[in-house]
């Protein structure tokens, strides 16, 4: 093991490296809870997590209106309280006086005892109150300390001045504690709180505080004794049911029996309503048994280092047990040895982790403000690789310790200078380990790069090249609904002035931009009663040239889609194949209410475009032109439902992506587009811009990242394995010096020492790939649910996994069966 080019400490510290960079994440994703006080008595109301708004009812209940929330929060026993917040943010434009142009920041509305249930202090200034959450209340909000930094250049005067947001003034009373992002573990969170009582005032057009039925706040529930959750629980329960059947619409078709199943839960919050939990769990947990693998292999290379070091000190052994010195005593040594490279490899392993969370998140958190991970090891991170790297010491040290101190000294002694011999079993069993395990790692990186180039390289049905993305917020910017129709003429013009622009479009979310929206529909001459949800957007004319997809049959919509002409949709081909069934699609009547079911006619279908996750089936989804609004007023409904459904019909018609194409340079497009919406109105804030590619790019930036560390991985451990057979194979050369020069000296020739050698070496490695491609199945098995149309089973991926192993392996065993073929017989002969 001395001809070892790769000191065991480095191996050690790739494996440790690997293993607490992975932890890193996943105690801050996953295990780390919120900087509050006794986040452990936090619950969530309904344990899945869900963006923005939901109109229907959910089953499992997640997302409640404000009326549902002040039901809730005064009428259940057990509570210490309950707090809102909203589940999704509103865009707005910032402005200081003085301040020659705004910037963009997020807004989340929250209930007056927000802070209050959180258990959160400020680091300066105060927070909101229940005082600042009644209307007519003086506009006030609270910032995070992260904002603070990055958006007002922590600004001492801040606290107490006012600020304007999208034209509204605000006065920031406070700045929350340095660690407090908010109750979401979001990718760039929203660092800006405002009382829910303001809501309408910066969403004039859906006012969902005033909505009974529009949900849209998740609740957090504060619960010090644990003895009252479940009662806590089952007391929400019936006043959910309440609250549905008292705000239940007439003309529901929903039976008694579907609402009597209507429920929620109460669901452990001490980490938040946690996103980057739900996204990236799978992945995490995947990557740290991955990384666990590569630790095993790195320290199968520590313990064949100590089974070395053992035989070669057997004589110093030897003596010194002949001397007295207890079997326990020399065991402890060498655990003290073994422990002792251990924690050294963990020292360099936590610079290598790092090195790789700060690699790992520039790729996922590239472009946010507030980044809410941190690379620098934490306490329990530091506690982790203490404990690791003890643990290794220990585990892989203990079998050589006890193997070496196996010692009978007479014996011992007699042989001292005797160097014949084979390698240990114990050896190669480590070999054997490391190779199954390599087998196990490259074959599951083989199938999840050819995942990924199977869901990157999909026809997602629409262009992305030479397209520009921006995403905007125009209510935000103080625009009215009923100044839309001016606003995208305005903006027809501005654009049709860029040469270098064309179709530019409008949309309420296009393909592949992180949103959907749905709802009920229910066709002309259909059961009643049947349950059908479709996707829908409202776009403008020139929007299926924008984005590239295909018309299939009929045509899309023109300028003779009016306000005052008959009220069309067009549909993507799922639809029709899942609600039509063979009928003939152009002229069918479909609505959005039981009611209404002739207010769309369909004039014509297009291609399934991905709209969200593009590893999941196309959804049914219509889409309306931006110039037609459907008339609930008419609707057979009580008047507040009417006009619930108009005010959500109106907000719907507020576009928030624009969609362009270009020529020639994406830079000068793009400033080509800022300028285009900056001529129309300079208050419209633009969060994000980017050219499609990119956009669709982005969406993939998960799985890659996976991809890449996987194949690191698993390159890695090829590697180490690599080492520990070209070690073990070395040092078993080096003992059968003499053997060889005997065998030599007899008249064996060198190519039959080269294959004694290189027989040996391909032994360990049969028997590890005959253990590894059962281990490589299991473990496609268990990864084929994150796979896009590839088989957990994949030969080909198995196959090119053990070539890969058989190549490296005998690269490794080659340098020492050349070593062993130029040893001189009469030399060999003179160590004996």
């Amino acid at each position: 093991m001395a001809d070892i080019p790769f000191h065991p400490n480095h191996s050690l510290a790739l494996g440790i490296g690997a293993t607490t960079a992975i932890f890193t994440l996943t105690y801050q994703v996953i295990l780390r809870s919120m900087p509050v006080e006794h986040p452990e008595q936090l619950y969530k109301v309904g344990k899945e997590i869900e963006c923005c708004v939901d109109g229907s009812q959910q089953g499992h209940w997640r997302l409640f209106s404000y009326d549902l929330y002040r039901t809730l929060r005064d009428e259940t026993p057990g509570l210490n309280g309950l707090a809102a917040v909203q589940a999704g943010s509103v865009t707005v434009s910032s402005r200081r006086k003085g301040d020659s142009t705004g910037q963009v920041l997020e807004v989340r509305f929250v209930s007056g005892n927000y802070y209050t249930v959180m258990g959160v202090k400020p680091f300066a200034g105060r927070l909101l109150t229940p005082e600042d959450d009644r209307e007519g209340a003086a506009p006030v909000g609270v910032i995070s300390h992260a904002i603070w930094q990055s958006k007002f250049s922590s600004d001492p005067t801040l606290v107490g001045s006012s600020v304007m947001l999208s034209g509204h003034p605000v006065t920031i009373v406070g700045i929350t504690a340095e660690n407090f992002l908010g109750e979401r573990n979001d990718g760039d969170p929203a660092g800006v709180w405002l009382a829910l009582s303001l809501e309408p005032e910066f969403n004039p057009t859906r006012q969902l505080l005033r909505q009974p039925n529009d949900h849209w706040l998740d609740l957090i529930a504060r619960i010090t004794n644990p003895k009252n959750v479940a009662p806590a629980e089952n007391a929400i329960r019936v006043e959910l049911l309440h609250w549905i059947r008292a705000h239940r619409d007439p003309a529901s078709n929903d039976p008694e029996t579907e609402i009597a199943k209507q429920t929620t839960e109460l669901a452990p919050a001490a980490s938040g309503i946690n996103n980057l939990r739900d996204e990236y769990e799978k992945s995490l947990t995947m990557l740290q048994l991955i990384a666990a693998f590569v630790l095993v292999i790195a320290c199968a290379n520590l313990a064949n280092l100590m089974l070395v070091r053992g035989v070669a000190r057997r004589q110093e052994l030897s003596v010194r047990s002949a001397l007295g010195a207890s079997r326990s005593r020399l065991v402890r040594e060498m655990l003290v040895e073994s422990i002792t490279l251990a924690v050294f490899g963990g020292a360099l392993g936590l610079f290598v982790a790092y090195a790789g969370v700060k690699a790992i998140l520039a790729i996922v958190m590239k472009g946010v403000t507030v980044d809410p991970l941190n690379a620098s090891p934490s306490l329990p991170v530091l506690l982790f690789t203490l404990g690791v790297s003890a643990l290794t010491g220990i585990i892989f040290g203990i079998a050589p310790a006890l193997m070496a101190s196996r010692l009978n000294p007479a014996e011992a002694l007699h042989g001292a200078n005797r160097t014949t011999g084979n390698i240990s079993g114990l050896q190669r069993a480590l070999v054997i380990v490391q190779a199954a395990l390599s087998v196990a790692l490259l074959s599951t990186s083989g199938l999840l790069i050819l995942s990924l180039q199977r869901l990157q390289h999909q026809d997602l049905r629409f262009e992305t090249h030479g397209r520009l993305i921006a995403f905007v917020d125009l209510q935000a910017a103080g625009i009215r609904y009923d100044q839309l129709d001016n606003l995208y003429r305005q903006f027809d013009q501005s654009f049709a002035d860029a040469h270098n622009l064309h179709d530019a479009a409008w949309a309420t979310y296009s393909p592949m931009s992180y949103n959907n929206w749905n709802t009920a529909i229910a066709l002309d001459g259909g059961d009643p009663g049947a349950r059908m949800l479709a996707s829908f957007s409202f776009v403008s004319q020139r929007f299926f040239n924008a984005v590239g997809t295909r018309v299939l049959q009929g045509r899309t919509f023109t300028d003779e889609d009016t306000s005052a002409s008959r009220h069309v949709a067009v549909v993507n081909r799922t639809f029709v194949d899942k609600f039509l069934k063979g009928k003939n699609p152009i002229g069918s009547l479909f609505g959005p209410d039981p009611r209404m079911t002739t207010e769309y006619e369909i004039v014509g279908i297009v291609d399934d475009s991905k709209y969200g996750d593009p590893s999941q089936p196309t959804r049914p989804m219509f889409f309306m032109p931006l110039s037609q609004t459907a008339d609930y007023q008419s609707l057979n409904a009580p008047q507040g439902i009417r006009d619930q459904h108009t005010k959500n019909e109106h907000f719907a018609h507020f576009a928030s992506r624009i969609v362009v194409r270009y020529d020639g340079d994406a830079a000068a497009a793009t400033a080509a587009v800022r300028r285009a919406i900056q001529q129309v109105n300079p208050d419209i804030a633009i969060s994000y811009l980017v050219t499609y590619d990119e956009q669709v790019s982005n969406y993939f930036t998960g799985q890659t990242l996976v991809v890449r560390l996987t194949a690191i991985f698993g390159a890695v451990a090829l590697i180490l394995a690599s080492i520990g057979l070209y070690g073990v194979t070395a040092y078993g050369v080096a003992r059968r010096i003499p053997e060889i020069g005997l065998r030599m000296a007899l008249g064996a020739d060198r190519a039959s020492v080269v294959r004694l050698i290189l027989h040996g070496a391909a032994t360990q490695i049969a028997i590890g790939l005959l253990l590894g491609i059962p281990a490589a199945l299991l473990a496609g098995r268990l990864l084929q649910s994150q796979l896009y149309q590839v088989n957990g089973y994949d030969i080909r991926t198995i196959l090119a996994a053990c070539g890969v192993l058989i190549c490296s392996a005998l690269v490794a065993s080659a340098v020492p069966a050349r070593r062993a073929s130029s040893v001189e017989p009469m030399q060999a002969l003179r160590t004996e």
